[in-house]
């Protein structure tokens, strides 16, 4: 079994190859150019929602979503890349769009356990790695108070606040993915100089809420293919209130508009039936191609938690063919049951 992923791998990658009309290096360039991403009217809270302040600074529709308050502290750059969407006070603030109001790691966890019960931990992209994060998807939405109505507000994507600058294009709507950071056992040495072993929850050491570069360590990871690297993302300015703006990063569970079944040896399908490629290229240009308007442009590939992560490697690189293919402008995100 543990050659089954390598030569799925291997097997996708060469099929990439063969499709000259992608540039193999990078499917995400051959992807359908979409209109730029434009701030709408906040939706109102629907009937029967109650907000509930959890924390200074966090607040929670119980069954329904988290929303943290805080202020943009970056609306341009920065020139040696973007790492962070949101972060606590003493986080990365030199990388970061946000400064969130949320007193701690631990609170902000909290709320996400008791507003959306998400209480398992998933699994992180290492730094660097390239590998995709596994867990929850979330909506994430960026709200300010709209300059020119008193009393309206502005919303967008969070997502759309990211752009990759080499390929000269902001993002669309894309879910982040809940990980819940993580508690690691720590030898350190103690004020008598002997080794102390500590269990240390991460996120109170990172305090990055929700990141754009791979960071295991983070409440919520990257969507975006490419971000075992951060010199290539800045934020959108053409979108991004000004800096000192106050404004509310809102959190809710979402149902993509496809949900694809990934098996241990790579294979994909639904409802039990195996999808060759023709199948899925015809699925993605129905959801996602030029005639459809998804809330959200990522595709949910649930996977098996003892599933080899190389599997997922190669999916992402076959769906993202794909969908070039199907002019259909979509990620796929790893989602665990």
């Amino acid at each position: 079994m543990a050659l089954r992923p390598l030569a799925f791998v291997l097997a996708v990658t060469s099929a990439a190859l063969q499709l000259g009309a992608v540039e193999a290096a990078d499917p995400l360039r051959a992807l359908p150019a979409l209109p730029k991403p434009l701030p709408a009217v906040a939706a109102a809270l629907p009937a029967g929602e109650t907000v509930r302040d959890f924390a200074p600074g966090v607040q929670v529709v119980l069954g329904k979503r988290v929303i943290l308050t805080g202020s943009v502290i970056m609306d341009q750059g920065p020139v040696d890349g973007l790492e962070v969407l949101a972060c606590l006070a003493s986080g990365k603030t030199h990388e970061a769009i946000v400064r969130l109001a949320a007193p701690d790691g631990h609170t902000a966890r909290a709320a996400f356990t008791a507003a959306l019960g998400l209480e398992k931990e998933g699994v992180p992209a290492p730094e660097s790695s390239g590998l995709p994060a596994r867990g929850w998807p979330l909506s994430v939405t960026l709200e300010w108070a709209d300059p020119d109505h008193p009393g309206a507000s502005l919303a967008v994507a969070a997502s759309s606040l990211v752009r990759d600058r080499s390929l000269d294009r902001s993002f669309p709507a894309l879910p982040f993915i809940y990980t819940g950071s993580r508690f690691l056992t720590l030898d350190e040495t103690g004020l008598d100089g002997k080794p102390v072993r500590h269990e240390r929850f991460m996120l109170d050491s990172t305090k990055s809420i929700v990141v754009i570069f791979d960071e295991a360590d983070a409440l919520l990871a990257s969507p975006f293919p490419d971000s075992g690297s951060d010199k290539h993302f800045e934020v959108n300015s053409g979108i991004c209130p000004p800096a000192q703006t106050p404004v509310r990063l809102v959190f809710a569970p979402v149902e993509l508009p496809l949900t694809l079944v990934q098996a241990a040896d790579g294979s994909l399908g639904i409802g039990g039936k195996t999808m060759g490629d023709a199948e899925l290229e015809a699925l993605l240009a129905e959801r996602y191609g030029a005639a459809a308007t998804p809330a959200q442009r990522a595709v949910a590939v649930r996977v098996d938690p003892a599933s080899e992560r190389a599997v997922d490697v190669a999916t992402r690189r076959r769906l993202l063919i794909l969908a070039a293919s199907a002019k259909a402008w979509v990620v796929p995100v790893f989602v665990l049951p």
